[in-house]
């Protein structure tokens, strides 16, 4: 008898787990990032705008996905797809460019933008975490692998509480984030 991978991440597409982590994660980071077009269209247009209008509609639309995707399969579990390690990554940008213009990744049930910044001889993987809907106060943030072997980021969780402890791999969101996709 075969054992089922213990990540998410290794089990088989059509594994039931992983289609509703996945459908929850990739709906949350269309409802933020049609958001983030509303806002944007209606501060740079105006709320009257046609190109405004086109992206109010499109919240509205990915509202109601994100409305039967709760009515089929529950809220409690809609929240628990969403703490789940990220499953699923949207990258936005032109075809024919080697860099994306925006790489996406759901963090703890919101949508961040993740750019790779250079590293240093200290620091040889870094990565910049940005959120994209508001409180846009929340970041940015800098995680990083050290040349030890190490992570660090600068968030408030990893700063106050992790930090201090001794000798534990203990990561916040940030970091177990990145980890899971196997970026840092």
């Amino acid at each position: 008898m075969r054992r089922k991978p213990s990540s998410l991440r290794d089990r088989d597409p059509s594994d039931p787990l992983r289609r509703v982590v996945e459908l929850a994660q990739r709906a949350r980071m269309i409802l933020d990032v049609s958001t983030a077009d509303l806002e944007a269209a209606e501060v740079t247009l105006g709320p009257f705008h046609p190109t405004s209008w086109h992206f109010r509609n499109a919240l509205h639309e990915a509202r109601r996905s994100w409305d039967r995707l709760r009515a089929e399969f529950g809220k409690a579990t809609l929240e628990e797809a969403l703490n789940q390690a990220p499953l699923t990554v949207l990258t936005l940008g032109a075809e024919g460019h080697d860099t994306p213009l925006a790489i996406l990744i759901p963090i703890a049930g919101q949508t961040y933008r993740v750019q790779q910044v250079g590293g240093t001889e200290l620091a040889p993987v870094q990565w910049r975490i940005t959120r994209l809907t508001p409180p846009l106060d929340d970041g940015p943030y800098y995680a990083c692998r050290l040349q030890d072997g190490s992570t660090q980021c600068d968030c408030a969780e990893w700063t106050y509480r992790i930090a201090d402890v001794d000798n534990t791999p203990a990561t916040c969101k940030h970091l177990a984030a990145l980890t899971a996709l196997g970026w840092i």
